[in-house]
């Protein structure tokens, strides 16, 4: 195989949720492997949008109007591009979600004994947003 086909850019996505009383233990949430920064800024979009519903109304409002329709997408796009990270974080009954991404080097996985590589991690505990 080409070397050039053994790994390829794209962005790490990931949705973790903790405790304000305790924000060190971060709970893994949700994840996605973008293979570009335009579907990175949607699949984060798409997570802000979902959850702006259970959130006050001057949460939701700024997460609508500023993040998710307005620039606030569009500035983490320009971060993600020049290889920043970017994260948006709310809170709701005393946690807090946060979504990140980042740029990353995706390496293929080579099929072994005939068969495909895995395509989705097991998680170690379904982790719910409060």
């Amino acid at each position: 195989m080409p070397r050039a086909a053994l790994v390829r850019p794209g962005v790490w996505c990931e949705a973790v949720v903790a405790a304000e009383s305790d924000p060190g233990a971060e709970k893994w949430y949700d994840g996605y492997a973008a293979a570009s920064p335009e579907t990175a800024i949607r699949w984060l979009r798409t997570g802000a949008r979902t959850v702006a519903p259970s959130l006050g109304p001057l949460q939701a409002g700024y997460v609508l109007e500023h993040w998710v329709h307005g620039p606030g997408s569009l500035q983490d796009y320009v971060r993600l591009c020049r290889g920043r990270t970017c994260a948006l974080t709310v809170y709701r009954d005393g946690h807090r979600l946060t979504w990140r991404a980042r740029q990353v080097r995706f390496l293929h996985l080579a099929a072994v004994n005939g068969r495909r590589p895995c395509t989705a991690a097991v998680r170690a505990g379904e982790v719910r947003w409060p």
